[in-house]
């Protein structure tokens, strides 16, 4: 444990995060790093927390491609999400995939990983796939894996990641819902992240989120009121639904000191909330040496978009190698990293032909009702289109079930 201790350890309960000591992430909807498209709402397993209804089933590649056009224009983003459902079902993938590559997009695949076999990936990656991202958690249903917790889901987590690093080239990440009963499990996953550092670029935590379906609140779609029993992702116990990005901070940095975020996003709603957090670790295969601060995070992005005229979503490399530590000279969580990546060498001067490493935990706070208003992510990354209009992917299916966005109106009377 003692390899996390990167500087001055306080207790964790005590620390707060302060939005004026993190880089505010600064994209919006003309100016975003990542579209979002779904190509089926058909699935082969089912999440606990997943918000998508099966309704459509495939989309036509025609519409599909007419979708990466008109999001490449509209966000000038760098990167296309291909999601779903379960994308690896649409018969025509890899079409799709060569279509966004061909556009000078990064197509990223999100996938639950269930069907791919090592053929199909190697054919993803020929076709211009970027990125794999593999949704894994505990509460997916998922054959042969019921009743595992989340440190025994790492096995399947390193099978993926294997798969990916013998094809070369293709970045891969991991998405898992937190749910209460499994927070606990957290550190196992993170654990298993900062032993791989070759091999996986980025961990997302995603809270479980969902509309609470009490007496106190109702929901209404252009002024009419609208029953949402038929939702999958209304919740009557809110308990379930109250965990905070910050919660999740916490347990990282209680197990893996100066685990300290660099960047964030706000809510529209509740603006001191943080709905994206982002944790940048530099490490090797063996040891973190520590994080990298908001100076570095802004100078790295600005730098690409400067060279580009985009935003990234984060700064990529598979072994960004020493020269991150130049970094140093304007950043000061760096200089702590550097310092201990230089003590580490006065130990073991063998540290010097370890190739370094940068890993992102991403922890999001997804939809939530906050004071009777939905508290979105100012800044978006997930942004697509329905029926020419942006909207937040996690909110498409209101536009499907009811024709636009919930509204929530709080009772005055809580009976």
């Amino acid at each position: 444990m003692s390899k996390y201790f990167f500087w001055d350890i306080v207790a964790t309960t005590m620390m707060t995060l302060d939005q004026k000591k993190l880089y505010r992430l600064p994209w919006d909807q003309r100016n975003s790093p990542g579209g979002w498209i779904e190509i089926t709402d058909r699935c082969d397993l089912s999440c606990r927390g997943c918000y998508r209804h099966t309704l459509e089933g495939d989309r036509s590649l025609e519409t599909i491609c007419s979708d990466v056009v008109a999001l490449q224009q509209a966000l000038n983003c760098e990167t296309i999400a291909i999601a779903g459902g379960e994308p690896l079902l649409h018969p025509r993938l890899p079409e799709i995939v060569s279509f966004i590559a061909g556009r000078g997009l990064k197509p990223r695949l999100l996938t639950n990983g269930h069907c791919l076999t090592p053929e199909l990936a190697a054919t993803l990656k020929k076709a211009g796939l970027a990125a794999f991202h593999f949704h894994v958690d505990y509460q997916q249903n998922r054959p042969g894996w019921t009743g595992k917790d989340e440190q025994e889901h790492n096995t399947l987590r390193q099978h993926y990641a294997d798969m990916v690093f013998q094809l070369g080239g293709v970045e891969c990440g991991f998405y898992t819902t937190v749910y209460r009963s499994s927070l606990d499990q957290i550190p196992h996953i993170v654990r298993w992240l900062h032993k791989n550092p070759h091999k996986v670029q980025h961990l997302s935590l995603i809270v479980f989120r969902g509309l609470p379906d009490t007496p106190a609140i109702t929901y209404h779609v252009n002024g009419r009121p609208v029953d949402i029993r038929q939702m999958r992702t209304r919740v009557a116990d809110t308990h379930e639904i109250t965990i905070r990005s910050e919660d999740v901070w916490r347990i990282i940095n209680d197990h893996f000191p100066g685990s300290w975020p660099s960047a964030y996003t706000p809510g529209t709603a509740a603006p001191e909330t943080f709905k994206f957090l982002v944790i940048p670790y530099i490490g090797s295969k063996k040891q973190i040496f520590g994080t990298a601060g908001p100076v570095t995070i802004k100078m790295g992005l600005w730098v690409l978009r400067l060279f580009s005229r985009k935003y990234a979503i984060a700064a990529r490399e598979f072994g960004v190698g020493k020269k991150i530590f130049l970094f140093a000279l304007i950043d000061g969580r760096m200089r702590q990293a550097l310092k201990t990546y230089l003590k580490c060498v006065i130990r073991n001067p063998s540290v010097l032909a370890e190739k370094i490493y940068t890993q992102t935990i991403n922890i999001q706070q997804p939809l939530e009702v906050i004071s009777g208003k939905m508290n979105l992510c100012d800044g978006c990354v997930n942004y697509m289109l329905h029926e020419g209009e942006l909207v937040h992917s996690c909110r498409l299916d209101e536009y499907r079930m009811f024709g636009g966005p919930l509204v929530p109106v709080q009772s005055d009377d809580p009976r």
